[in-house]
């Protein structure tokens, strides 16, 4: 979405000599996503254009994709003071910020099945206390959308198990959170944080070795270009949350709290049935340039045992309250 250098109502004054009517409120939504055709993307596209509308332009939405403000930490801080109003962001890139966000860093912890995964984010005992937890924060919770799961992406090396990756001393690009670090230490890899905006550079210059993103994000980024394998890990859920600052949100009035809420739900539903329909799009347009490994039952379980301490990790930092009404809430999703 361009920011507008002309409201109607300012063209309005210029030929009439009136004042023109000023926005109410300003909403900057920022984040690291370039790609337009992403299917979260264009989610907050359709929330920035909702809103404007539907609020009659008393809020005005000033979109800045591509991590122009910043990288995730940026943008968290930048929020939390309030000088950015939202950030849709990944769960790994704000855990520092929220501590309870661990809880999607356990590996092979969500199902793939798109309804139950919905439900137990958006609708389950898990979504409201983590809704809590946000609010002591500062923030408002505004749905989670779905990213993809991740999975890894090497140069010169085809992984198959995790002895593919500790044999090779494989670098693996990870976010900036120590349960990402944990996680491919487990694996064998030497992991290297590097913020989401350096990383096709760090990947182009041979920094690291290899990454691990969902395919909607290898292909925005274009990392196709200078990775040669793909190795379907589906190892951790790459869940988006849209971040409100809540001091900002508790100022608007109840109308325009209301056309806030209806954008975020609108775009829920978009979203979740946009990213299924082109998940097997994404899959094919990457085999176009790299070659995808699906792992066999027995390799897969590899990666799974050598991740299973994570979660004793995840509960010795954040204790076992979140872990525990994450789990019920999968199990009741799942019967």
């Amino acid at each position: 979405m361009k920011l507008k250098t002309f409201t109607a109502s300012a063209v309005i004054a210029l030929a009439t000599g009136l004042p023109a009517a000023a926005q109410d409120y300003t909403m900057i939504l920022a984040h690291t996503l370039s790609d337009t055709t992403h299917p979260l993307y264009q989610a907050f596209e359709r929330i920035a254009e909702e809103i404007e509308t539907n609020s009659d332009g008393r809020i005005d939405v000033q979109h800045q994709p591509g991590g122009a403000l910043g990288g995730d930490r940026e943008l968290m801080e930048s929020m939390l003071l309030g000088d950015i109003q939202f950030v849709p962001t990944s769960t790994s890139g704000a855990v520092q910020f929220v501590p309870e966000f661990a809880a999607f860093e356990i590996p092979y912890a969500f199902p793939t099945d798109t309804t139950k995964l919905k439900a137990i984010l958006n609708d389950s005992d898990f979504t409201a206390a983590l809704e809590e937890k946000l609010a002591e924060q500062g923030m408002v919770f505004g749905k989670f959308y779905n990213g993809g799961f991740r999975q890894l992406t090497t140069s010169g090396t085809a992984v198959h198990t995790p002895a593919d990756i500790s044999e090779n001393n494989l670098r693996i690009r990870v976010p900036e959170n120590p349960y990402s670090v944990a996680t491919w230490e487990a694996i064998g890899a030497a992991p290297t944080p590097i913020a989401f905006p350096e990383l096709y550079g760090a990947l182009q210059q041979n920094v690291v070795d290899g990454q691990e993103n969902p395919f909607g994000h290898i292909l925005s980024q274009r990392f196709y270009e200078v990775q040669d394998y793909l190795t379907t890990t589906n190892h951790i859920l790459l869940a988006n949350v849209n971040l409100i600052n809540k001091e900002w949100y508790d100022s608007l009035p109840e109308d325009l709290r209301e056309v806030v809420d209806q954008a975020l739900e609108d775009a829920e539903d978009f979203q979740w049935q946009l990213q299924d329909e082109m998940l097997g799009e994404q899959r094919a347009a990457i085999e176009e340039d790299m070659e995808i490994i699906d792992l066999t039952d027995e390799e897969l379980h590899q990666f799974r045992d050598a991740t299973a301490p994570i979660e004793q990790k995840v509960r010795d930092e954040i204790g076992d309250e979140m872990v525990d009404v994450l789990k019920s809430s999968i199990e009741a999703g799942e019967s």
